[in-house]
């Protein structure tokens, strides 16, 4: 999904017409703008390219992968030509299978300074943090520190909302389901002190309307996620960093996962790149604000991913070492929220949740500025696929086919293509398109609103018309300095009724409980219609 650091650029070129990229920004942490809640200097990072070039060659990966199984070679094979037709500089590729892991590198970390992706190069995973997040919230759950169901406000006393009601009713589970309600994408930059994520929940939160009433829906939430990390600090009294390499890091073995930045920059890295009009461009800022930790800030490499893959595929234990109770450990994996008009695609706490061709899929995605990770198991199977790619936005289109081969191979089945919510947000090839009589187009028409972005939707004959508009924010970061484009129409087609399509990409229309249309949901997340 979903970090998801997407920068407005993304949204921009996935809105005004390159469709097929819309999926790009589903891990979610979008990046709208880095923006201080107070009066005091804003910190602008510089987001301009640094550097032109073209993807290299992948035959460091061939040689690679040479020694490898005849199925993960035939995987290996797509991905050299997906990184070639998607612009791909550099990728990394594990797959847990039989108990047996096997792994490649391709391509260069950074067409700047041109060194070979290796297996110890870290790539941020964006959104993927929040199933570390999620895990780490889990383990002080069954440890009894931490009550799904008690309020936040049961650990962040002082927590306040735009909607009062909500501050004193939300609960931890709310926030792992996504299901809070109030605005979440906001990236701030607090400070890089240990107080930075303190200072978000403190000034930040309190500024971000409610969307819809608490519980009623999923909709992706960084926001939530960054509630989660303050929780941590507190139940813990460590900084978030610190509780995570104890928690988490150092009890699982995940000796090359990181949210220390010095750490992450002094050894092998990747940059993140983007490929648009001017070719493929080096991107910044390479890090996130420190506030944003909790919702996407994990560096690793595809040899962690997998050993977190056999843990949550596990009893609760690693190498005999007991973490957290299986108990514990599954109830992450168990479908508690549908995602609105994506059919077969649950929320757990916090993965993604998919029962496909027979296969039950638990996954998550992730994006930052120009970085993109997939993960996905099937814990039945015992199989774990995880790629980690230094560009976006073809990163995901990517991972599609490398999954769709993966599966074939691996798991003789076609769901792959499905899998994740990338998967889910595409409609299958040769799925009918329906036509609505006026009357029910008539019910989608209007504004639809959240802070930064205006969707228009508006009749035009026997069909609809979605126009998207930027807004701009006071010390917006953008990649590049170029203004927000003018709005585009983009015609909407259907596939049922409030089943919307722009291009190949699902836009479901949602209702309120007196069935009146009240919000459009894009990319995951709900925006409401203007009154």
């Amino acid at each position: 999904m979903i970090i998801d650091l997407l920068t407005r650029r993304s949204r921009r070129d996935m809105l005004k017409g390159a469709v097929v990229t819309v999926v790009s920004s589903t891990a979610l942490l979008a990046l709208p703008g880095i923006v201080r809640a107070d009066a005091r200097p804003v910190q602008k990072l510089d987001l301009r390219q640094r550097h032109l070039g073209s993807a290299p060659t992948t035959t460091a990966g061939s040689v690679a992968v040479a020694d490898r199984s005849p199925r993960f070679q035939a995987v290996a094979r797509v991905l050299e030509a997906a990184m070639a037709e998607q612009h791909l500089p550099g990728v990394a590729l594990g797959i847990l299978a039989d108990g047996i892991e096997e792994h490649a590198v391709f391509g260069v970390e950074s067409i700047g300074t041109g060194a070979p992706v290796t297996n110890d190069t870290r790539f941020q995973i964006g959104s993927v943090t929040k199933t570390f997040t999620g895990t780490a919230i889990m383990r002080l759950v069954g440890e009894s520190r931490i009550d799904l169901d008690a309020t936040v406000r049961t650990y962040l006393p002082s927590l306040r909302l735009a909607d009062p009601d909500v501050a004193a009713r939300v609960t931890v589970r709310h926030l792992l389901t996504h299901t809070a309600g109030w605005f979440g994408d906001d990236v701030l930059d607090f400070g890089s002190d240990d107080d930075a994520l303190a200072r978000y929940i403190d000034e930040a939160l309190p500024t971000f309307p409610q969307l819809f009433p608490l519980g009623a829906f999923f909709s992706y939430s960084n926001s939530g996620f960054m509630t989660l990390g303050r929780l941590i600090e507190v139940v813990t009294g460590r900084p978030y960093r610190l509780a995570m390499r104890e928690l988490l890091f150092e009890p699982l073995g995940l000796g090359q996962t990181t949210l220390d930045h010095p750490l992450a920059l002094a050894g092998a890295h990747a940059e993140g790149h983007w490929y648009g009009a001017q070719g493929l461009e080096i991107q910044t800022p390479l890090l996130i604000p420190k506030a944003s930790d909790p919702a996407g800030g994990v560096w690793s490499t595809t040899r962690d991913m997998l050993r977190f893959a056999r843990f949550h595929q596990g009893d609760g234990s690693l190498e005999g070492r007991p973490v957290m109770p299986r108990s514990t450990l599954h109830l992450m994996q168990q479908p508690w929220v549908a995602a609105p008009g994506l059919p077969g695609l649950s929320i757990g706490m916090p993965w993604m949740v998919q029962q496909i061709d027979g296969q039950r899929m638990v996954s998550h995605s992730g994006d930052t500025a120009g970085q993109h990770a997939d993960f996905v198991m099937v814990p039945d199977r015992s199989f774990a696929i995880t790629m980690l790619a230094n560009a976006e936005p073809g990163g995901w289109q990517a991972f599609q086919s490398v999954a769709a081969e993966a599966f074939a191979q691996y798991l003789g089945s076609s769901a792959g293509a499905a899998a994740g919510a990338i998967g889910a947000l595409i409609v299958a090839p040769g799925t009918p398109e329906i036509s609505l009589p006026a009357d029910r187009l008539a019910e989608y028409v209007g504004r639809y609103r959240q802070p930064g972005l205006n969707m228009d939707v508006r009749s035009d004959g026997d069909r609809l018309l979605l126009s998207v508009e930027l807004i701009e924010i006071p010390n917006e970061v953008r990649r590049g300095s170029e203004p927000p484009p003018p709005a585009v129409d983009l015609p909407l087609s259907f596939v049922g009724e409030d089943a919307a399509l722009l291009g190949p990409m699902r836009l479901p229309f949602v209702r309120r409980s007196n069935g009146t249309v009240g919000w459009v949901a894009n990319n995951l997340r709900l925006i409401p219609q203007q009154a």
